[in-house]
Formats: C-alpha cells, sequence, structure tokens
C-alpha cells in the first residue's frame, strides 16, 4: 500500500534537518526521499514539489508536526480508491505543544469557515442525521477541510489544477481546495476510523514575506475573487484588509480553470453542500436587531477557546455607526433560527417554570427553543417553543422572555443592512 515517503525540506536553516536526516532516512525498511528546495517557497508550493515527483497513484498530504496510528492509512486510501473523486481527511486529534501529550479529539465535528473566511470546526447537533447512523465507521461529508492532511487521487489533484500557485506560502489553501473540489463534481469527506494527531503551535515558528497580512489576505481574495461569486463581494464589504488586496490578484487563469471543469456556482455550494450556513441569502433577513427604546443593538458575546463559538448572554450594545459583524443576524423571515457568524443562535436553554428566563448565544443545534417568530407590524419577537416575547429586563442589560403585552421594551426592529 506504501510506495514512498517524501520530505519536502523548504529550505530549511536547522542543522540536523540536513547530513543527518540524510543519513537517518536511509537506514529506514520503507523507500524515504528527502525533496530539497534551495530557496523559501512556503507550504502551497513546497506541497507540489512533492506532488510532482510522488510516484504513487494517491496523494497522502500530512504536515510534518503529525502522529499517525495504527490502521490511519487505510481507511483513507479505500475511500479513494473506490472514488478518485473524493477528497478524503482523518478525524484530527491533537498534540499538546506543551508536554506533547497525546489528545483524542472529539468525533462528529465537520470544518467549515466563518465570515471572516477563516476555517472552523463545528459539532453536529443530537438532531442531525450523522449522530444517529447505524454504522459509525461510516465517513461523512464535510463542507470544508482543515487542510494540513487528506488523501486525493494523483491524476485528479492535477486534473482538477492542484494548489493555485499564485498563492503564498500558508492559508486560505484548504478553502480553496475545499471550493473547487465540490463545485467541480468532487467531494470531501473525513473517515472516523483515520486518526491523525496533530501539532497545535500557538505561534507560527516562521515568518511571512511581505507580512502576515499581505499574504493571508491576498491568499483568500484569491479565493473570494474566484469561488464566491457574490459571497465574495460580502467577504470583501466587512473585511477591509482582504479588500485591500482584491486589486492586486490576477485571477485569469483560475477563472478559466472554473469554466473549463464547467463547475457550480457558490450558491450551489451553500444549498446543496452546506445547508444549514449561517451566510447571507437573497431570501433571508441580514442585519441588525434594533431595541426600539433604547435604540441598542443585540450583539454576540466575543468566543473564547478553541472551538471560537462565542457562548453567553445575548446583550444589547450601542449600534455601531458602521456596521460589523458581531451586530449582524440571518433570519429567514418571519420564522426561522436567529443565526450570526461562527454558527451561533439565540437561544433559550430553560424556559420551564422560570419566571423571565434569560436569552443566551450557543451553538445552532436546529432545536425547537431556537425558533422565533417576527412580527413586523407589531414588532414582537416571539419565541415559537414558548410563545413568549423577547424582553429588556430593567434591572439589568438581559435579555430575557416575558408575556407579550406589547410594552415598549418588547418591541424591536429589524434593520436590513445590505450584504453585498
Amino acid at each position: 500500500m506504501l510506495q514512498e515517503i517524501l520530505l519536502v525540506d523548504d529550505a530549511s536553516t536547522r542543522e540536523f534537518l540536513k547530513a543527518p536526516l540524510d543519513e537517518y532516512i536511509s537506514k529506514l525498511s520503507v523507500p524515504v526521499r528527502t525533496i530539497r528546495s534551495p530557496t523559501r517557497v512556503g507550504l502551497i508550493k513546497a506541497r507540489l514539489l512533492g506532488a510532482r515527483q510522488a510516484q504513487g497513484e494517491i496523494l497522502v498530504f500530512l504536515d510534518a508536526h503529525c502522529e499517525c496510528t495504527l490502521g490511519w492509512l487505510e481507511s483513507l486510501v479505500a475511500r479513494v480508491a473506490e472514488d478518485r473523486t473524493r477528497v478524503v481527511c482523518p478525524v484530527i486529534d491533537i498534540i499538546s505543544d506543551v508536554t506533547f501529550a497525546y489528545v483524542r479529539s472529539f468525533e462528529l465535528h465537520w470544518g467549515a469557515f466563518n465570515w471572516e473566511l477563516h476555517f472552523r470546526w463545528y459539532t453536529y447537533g443530537s438532531s442531525d442525521a450523522i449522530v444517529k447512523r447505524k454504522d459509525l465507521t461510516e465517513p461523512f461529508k464535510t463542507p470544508a477541510m482543515a487542510g494540513g492532511l487528506f488523501a486525493i487521487d494523483k491524476a485528479y489533484f492535477f486534473h482538477i489544477g492542484a494548489y493555485d500557485e499564485q498563492m503564498q506560502v500558508w492559508g486560505g489553501e484548504n478553502l480553496e481546495l475545499s471550493f473547487r473540489v465540490w463545485q467541480c463534481g468532487g467531494s470531501v469527506e473525513i473517515a472516523p476510523c483515520s486518526h491523525v494527531a496533530h501539532l497545535f503551535r500557538k505561534a507560527s515558528p516562521y515568518t511571512f514575506p511581505g507580512g502576515v497580512s499581505e499574504v493571508l489576505y491576498g491568499n483568500l481574495a484569491r479565493v473570494a475573487l474566484v469561488w464566491m461569486d457574490e459571497w465574495g463581494e460580502f467577504y470583501f464589504k466587512f473585511n477591509p484588509e482582504a479588500e485591500k488586496q482584491r486589486d492586486k490578484q490576477q485571477v485569469h487563469s483560475r477563472l478559466e480553470l472554473r469554466k473549463q471543469l464547467k463547475c457550480h456556482s457558490f450558491k450551489w455550494y451553500l444549498t446543496h453542500v452546506w445547508p444549514n450556513h449561517f451566510l447571507p441569502m437573497d431570501d433571508k433577513f441580514f442585519g441588525r436587531i434594533r431595541h426600539v427604546a433604547t435604540q441598542k443593538c443585540i450583539e454576540k458575546p466575543l468566543a473564547k477557546g478553541s472551538m471560537n463559538q462565542a457562548s453567553g448572554p445575548a446583550s444589547l450594545q450601542s449600534c455601531t455607526h458602521v456596521p460589523i459583524l458581531t451586530q449582524m443576524f440571518v433570519m429567514k423571515l418571519p420564522t426561522d433560527l436567529i443565526a450570526t457568524d461562527e454558527s451561533v443562535c439565540l437561544d433559550v436553554p430553560e424556559v420551564g417554570n422560570d419566571i423571565s428566563p434569560r436569552v443566551r448565544i450557543l451553538a445552532c443545534s436546529g432545536f425547537e427553543r431556537q425558533r422565533w417568530t417576527y412580527d413586523k407590524e407589531n414588532q414582537e419577537l416571539r419565541h415559537v417553543e414558548s410563545k413568549l416575547c423577547l424582553d429588556l429586563s430593567p434591572k439589568q442589560n438581559m435579555l430575557v422572555l416575558n408575556s407579550c403585552t406589547g410594552y415598549p421594551s418588547q418591541r424591536w426592529d429589524f434593520e436590513s443592512v445590505p450584504w453585498k
């Protein structure tokens, strides 16, 4: 099954990665080759160096700072061998960058991204069909991949355009490849029987020539310009750093590739690949929810922890003069979840017999307790499950549920903001 291992040296400066490494791999029982770049080219181009020289039919990309577990490879290769248009990823476990301890990851997570095009892991809710599947070993689809670890048919990889060679160093290449695979007829999935641990570092150990902003946002600008259609305009509108890089990008060849491969639109991707997404759509409200009496806006709390999903009490803050993402919400009027960036929703976890239960921001689950109805005429925002109305507590800056009375404290204005 294993043809060879290729190590790509992107102009390493550490002495032990030169002659000592060559001597070490010469004694291994499997074929190992080192490919050395004379100058630093960055992760994207370094991976292409290895891919072009690889002799096997299937490429398996790994970061160097990984530890593979027993049986990790078979689960990936088998799926690609069955269907060459599949891109298959392992479950990514964690290696501590302090103790090197191996920490098993939770398995039912899927990859996507937020409104700033940063990759994010999200969890499946208990109502999702994937949780209830009979065969827990069955791979499941993911809208996007983390990018560091995956298997792909070599011929298919180059057929669909490999990596975008005009991307610099690192960043955004995982989303670009994910969108391209999905929109051009392939699929991306996670194989739950394959576990590979990855060492996540708190800071980058290397530099970004030209600066992080120019490299990362230049790459993401390319992703938006080539693959995201009108949602690219949404990205540029709310991400000024990327907007600065927009006119610097030459994307004609990648647009021609998209045309040549007869790829689907980004709307198709959102509708068919990620139907429970939280991006704005033409048939949904997108904008601020303003409290009429105080003229303040609902704002989601800041995220804490590695999942980057905000959680905590929903609150009112002064509406900013220029709309900001933390005050933007999406809802299909009149009745739907009220979602915002990072796949979090307005939620009332403990209605029961509580007096004035508090409204919180929690991960979108699709549960009935996250469904709301907006009455535009009365400006009431009613909680579907409890039939109570969203209210501002007079004691503190707290959003709660109370019996619907029509009082001024229960009036809300859905203020649309153009998203493209």
